[in-house]
C-alpha cells in the first residue's frame, strides 16, 4: 500500500487552500486540506487514478496520477468566475450566475502562447475569426464581432479603432491568466452594446506572499519564422505586505507567412508591448494602479493592392495572385503598404468596504489609440507620411456598489460614462472627426436558493455622436441615441452532474462612427467602404440555453441560442469595384434589415481509459435575412472537430506529459443570398448578378498535433509545448477571410512553446 501527499494552493494569489476537497474517483475516498492546504491519503494499491479537486470559490480541477510508490503530487486551483469578476470587472460580484461561458486557462491556455487574442479564443466552441490576411484576427461570437463584441482588457473596455475587420484588439494575451468569453448579452454590467458577447482578458491577482515570482515565454513558428519571448516578474514584501507590484513586456518578429504554394509578400509582423501594475490594498480598502503599451507593425499582403479593375477580377477570377507575388522569396521587411499602431491604457481602481453591507469601487481610465495607415507610394518621389493618421482619446469612470447577500438577494448597481475624442485625421478622408459621450446606468440581483440561481438586469444608457466635421469644414449631422436594455435568466441543479442555465436579454447598439459616415479606401482591408447616415439603433432580442453534464467520464456542454436582431446592420458588396489613385479595390456599403441568428454549440469530452481521452465540437449558425426572404452574407460556416489525447504517466524528470491530435472540418458555407448586384460574366458572354465578388470557398479539412510535458531539471520546472497546424499542408481559403480574393490561407505552422517559472520567496 502507497500513500498519496501534497499541497493545494490558489492559482491566482498562490495561497495554500484549507479545506479543499481531494476526492479519488475510482476508490471513492475523499480527504479534506489542513490549515496549511495539506492532504494525505494512506492506502493506495498501486494503479492509474483519476483526482478531482475542489475548493469554495475556485474552479473544480480534475487531475490524472500513476501510483507505483509513495507520491508526493501539488495542485493549484484557479478561482471561481465570480470571484474573478470582482477583481477584474471593478468589483462586481456574481455578474455571470446565470450567463453562459468558456473558458481557455491553464495548458490549454499555455498551448495559445504567441497567437493573437483572436486566434488563442477559436478554441472555444461558437468562436470564430473575422481575418484579415495572415496576422490579423477579431472574434467572432455566434456570428457577430467587432463593435458587438466587448473586450475588457484587465476590466477596462478597449477602447480604439475597432471599426474594422483588420483592425485587429490591440491587446498583448500574455498579460492573462485567463481568457473568457460571455456568450450573448447576458450580462448588462459590461455594456448593452455587446449583443454578441464579452470577451475578458484577465491577469492574475498581484502576489499577496512574501517574495519575487516571474516566469519567461518563450514561442518559435516555422510559418512567417516568427519568434516571441515574453515576460513577468513580480513581487510582494514581508515589511510591507499589503503592498505588490508587476512588470510584464513581449517582443514578437515575424515575415512572410506561406502558403502551400507561395509566400505572402509583405505580411510580416513587429510588436512590442508592456505592463506595469502596483497595488496597495488590504481587506477594507486599496487602490491599485495598472499601465500597459501596445505597439504593433504589421505589413498588408501586396497581392491585394491591384493596380487596376482588369487585373483585380481576373485575380479573383483566377483565385491565384499574379505571377510576380508567386514567385517572390521569403523576407523580413516590412514595406508599404502596412499599418502601425500605438495603444496606451492608464487605469486606477479604488475600493472602500462599505461596513458588512459590501464594498464601493472606482475606477478611472484613461486610453489613447493612434493608428497610421500607410498605402503604396506611386510615384519614388512620393512623400513618405501615412495615408491615414488618426488618434483616439477615451476617458472612462465606473462607480459600482456590490452588496452582500441581503434575504437571499446579492447584486450590483452601479453607472459608468466615457469621454470620447477623435482626433483631426491626416492625409485622406475615411471618418470625419467626431466626439462621443456615454453614459449609463444599470442593476443587477442575484437569488440562489438549494438548487436554483436566478437572476435580473436592468442598465439604461445614452450615446451621442456630435461636432462630426472632416478638415474641408464639411458637417455632419449630430446623432443622439438612448435606450433601456434588460437580461433574465436562471440555473437549475438536477444533480451534481448536471444542471441547466435559460437566458433571455434585450440589448441594443448604436451605430458606429464608421457605420454612419465612412467614405472612402479602407486601406488594410483593400476595399472602398461607404457609410449610411441613416441608420437606426440594433435592438437584439435573444435566447440562450445551455446544459452542462458531467459524470464520472463524460464533460458534455451543449448550448442553443436564438437571436431576433431588428434594424441589423451589416457591410454589403456593390458594384462596380473602384479605381482610385491607389489602384483598384471592391466595394462595400452599409445597409439594415432585420436578421434571425439561430445555432448551436457542443463541447463533448470522455474520458476512454485512465490515460485516452476522446473530445468532439460542433459550431453551427443558421443567419436569416428576415426582409429579403434569404440567407445573410458573411456569417461563418459549420464547423466540427474531433480530438484524441493520450496522458503518460508522471516519471521523476517528465510530468504532465501528453500528445494530442486534432481534426477541424470547417465545411462549405451555401447559406449565401441566391443573387445580388455583381456583375459577373459567364464563359457563354451573358452577365449574371452574385451577391459577392467570389463564391465561397471550399469546405477544408486540417490535422493538427500537439504535445507537451513539465520537465523538471532538479527543482526548476520546464514547460514545453510542440504544436504542428495544418500538418499536410493543405491549401485552403477561409470565407471569413478578408484576403480570400486573393490568396490561400496559412500553410503548414510548426510551433514549440517554453515556459521557465521563477520565485524566491522571502523570509
Amino acid at each position: 500500500m502507497f500513500r498519496l501527499t501534497g499541497v493545494v494552493t490558489d492559482a491566482d494569489n498562490r495561497q495554500r487552500l484549507s479545506g479543499a476537497n481531494v476526492l479519488i474517483r475510482e476508490v471513492r475516498k475523499a480527504v479534506s486540506t489542513d490549515e496549511d492546504g495539506r492532504f494525505k491519503v494512506e492506502g493506495l494499491c498501486a494503479g492509474s487514478y483519476n483526482l478531482l479537486i475542489t475548493h469554495i470559490g475556485c474552479q473544480p480541477l480534475e487531475a490524472h496520477i500513476h501510483v507505483k510508490e509513495d507520491l508526493r503530487q501539488d495542485f493549484v486551483l484557479p478561482h471561481a468566475q465570480g470571484q474573478l469578476s470582482e477583481v477584474t470587472v471593478v468589483g462586481t460580484a456574481n455578474t455571470r450566475g446565470t450567463g453562459i461561458s468558456g473558458e481557455i486557462k491553464g495548458r490549454q491556455l499555455e498551448a495559445t502562447r504567441g497567437l493573437t487574442l483572436g486566434e488563442s479564443l477559436k478554441q472555444v466552441p461558437g468562436v470564430s475569426v473575422l481575418q484579415t490576411g495572415s496576422n490579423i484576427y477579431k472574434p467572432v461570437i455566434h456570428g457577430l464581432h467587432s463593435n458587438r463584441v466587448l473586450i475588457l482588457n484587465n476590466g477596462i473596455r478597449q477602447e480604439g479603432q475597432q471599426w474594422g475587420s483588420e483592425h485587429a484588439p490591440e491587446v498583448d494575451p500574455y498579460i492573462a491568466n485567463r481568457l473568457t468569453v460571455i456568450k450573448g448579452a447576458s450580462s448588462l454590467r459590461y455594456g448593452a452594446d455587446a449583443i454578441g458577447g464579452v470577451v475578458l482578458v484577465e491577469p492574475r491577482l498581484l502576489p499577496v506572499n512574501p517574495g519575487i515570482y516571474g516566469e519567461i515565454n518563450s514561442a518559435f513558428f516555422s510559418n512567417g519564422r516568427q519568434g516571441v519571448i515574453s515576460g513577468i516578474v513580480e513581487g510582494n514584501a514581508r515589511k510591507i505586505p499589503a503592498f505588490s507590484w508587476r512588470l510584464q513586456g513581449t517582443l514578437k518578429k515575424g515575415g512572410d507567412a506561406k502558403t502551400p504554394d507561395y509566400w505572402l509578400v509583405n505580411s510580416g509582423v513587429e510588436e512590442y508591448n508592456f505592463s506595469v501594475a502596483a497595488g496597495l490594498q488590504n481587506a477594507h480598502r486599496g487602490v491599485e494602479v495598472f499601465y500597459s503599451q501596445f505597439n504593433t507593425k504589421l505589413g498588408i499582403f501586396k497581392g491585394a493592392h491591384i493596380g487596376n479593375v482588369t487585373d483585380l477580377q481576373n485575380i479573383i477570377d483566377r483565385q491565384e495572385p499574379s505571377p510576380e507575388i508567386k514567385n517572390a522569396s521569403f523576407s523580413y521587411s516590412i514595406d508599404r503598404p502596412y499599418q502601425e499602431v500605438h495603444h496606451q491604457l492608464l487605469k486606477i481602481r479604488s475600493y472602500l468596504a462599505t461596513g458588512n453591507a459590501g464594498k464601493l469601487n472606482l475606477v478611472l481610465s484613461g486610453q489613447y489609440n493612434n493608428r497610421m495607415e500607410f498605402d503604396m507610394r506611386k510615384f519614388q518621389s512620393s512623400s513618405n507620411v501615412p495615408q491615414l493618421d488618426l488618434g483616439i482619446n477615451t476617458g472612462n469612470a465606473d462607480l459600482v456598489w456590490d452588496h452582500n447577500s441581503w434575504k437571499g438577494l446579492r447584486g450590483t448597481i452601479g453607472a459608468t460614462a466615457s469621454l470620447q475624442k477623435n482626433e483631426s485625421y491626416k492625409q485622406r478622408l475615411f471618418i470625419p472627426n467626431y466626439r462621443a459621450y456615454n453614459a449609463g446606468v444599470f442593476l443587477i440581483e442575484k437569488w440562489s436558493h438549494a438548487k436554483w440561481i436566478l437572476e435580473g438586469g436592468l442598465r439604461y444608457d445614452i450615446r451621442s455622436i456630435y461636432d462630426v466635421s472632416d478638415n474641408q469644414a464639411g458637417v455632419y449631422d449630430d446623432r443622439y441615441f438612448s435606450s433601456m436594455s434588460g437580461s433574465a435568466g436562471f440555473t437549475y441543479r438536477w444533480r451534481d452532474d448536471l444542471k441547466t442555465t435559460l437566458n433571455f436579454s434585450s440589448a441594443w447598439r448604436a451605430p458606429q462612427v464608421n457605420e454612419l459616415y465612412s467614405d472612402g479606401l479602407h486601406h488594410s482591408s483593400a476595399r472602398v467602404e461607404k457609410g449610411n447616415p441613416t441608420l437606426q439603433p440594433e435592438r437584439a432580442n435573444s435566447w440562450l440555453l445551455n446544459f452542462l453534464y458531467n459524470p464520472s467520464k463524460w464533460d458534455i456542454d451543449l448550448g442553443f441560442y436564438y437571436k431576433d436582431i431588428n434594424d441589423f446592420i451589416y457591410l454589403a458588396p456593390t458594384y462596380p469595384p473602384v479605381l482610385t489613385i491607389r489602384g483598384a479595390f471592391p466595394a462595400f456599403e452599409y445597409r439594415q434589415t432585420n436578421a434571425r441568428l439561430t445555432g448551436l454549440d457542443l463541447s463533448a469530452g470522455y474520458a476512454i481509459t485512465a490515460h485516452w481521452k476522446a473530445a468532439v465540437k460542433a459550431s453551427l449558425l443558421r443567419a436569416w435575412d428576415k426582409q429579403a426572404d434569404d440567407w445573410l452574407i458573411q456569417m461563418p460556416a459549420d464547423r466540427y472537430e474531433a480530438e484524441l489525447q493520450y496522458d503518460f504517466g508522471n516519471g521523476k524528470k517528465l510530468q504532465d506529459s501528453y500528445v494530442k491530435i486534432n481534426l477541424q472540418q470547417v465545411m462549405k458555407q451555401t447559406r449565401v443570398p441566391d443573387s445580388g448586384n455583381i456583375e459577373k460574366q459567364l464563359p457563354d458572354g451573358t452577365i449574371t448578378l452574385q451577391p459577392d465578388y467570389a463564391p465561397p470557398p471550399g469546405a477544408y479539412l486540417l490535422t493538427n498535433a500537439e504535445a507537451g510535458t513539465k520537465l523538471m531539471m532538479g527543482r526548476q520546472p520546464l514547460f514545453l509545448v510542440l504544436s504542428v497546424n495544418n500538418l499536410f499542408d493543405v491549401a485552403y481559403r477561409d470565407y471569413m477571410n478578408a484576403f480570400r480574393y486573393y490568396a490561400l490561407d496559412m500553410g503548414r505552422n510548426i510551433g514549440l512553446r517554453v515556459k521557465i517559472p521563477l520565485g524566491v520567496k522571502k523570509q
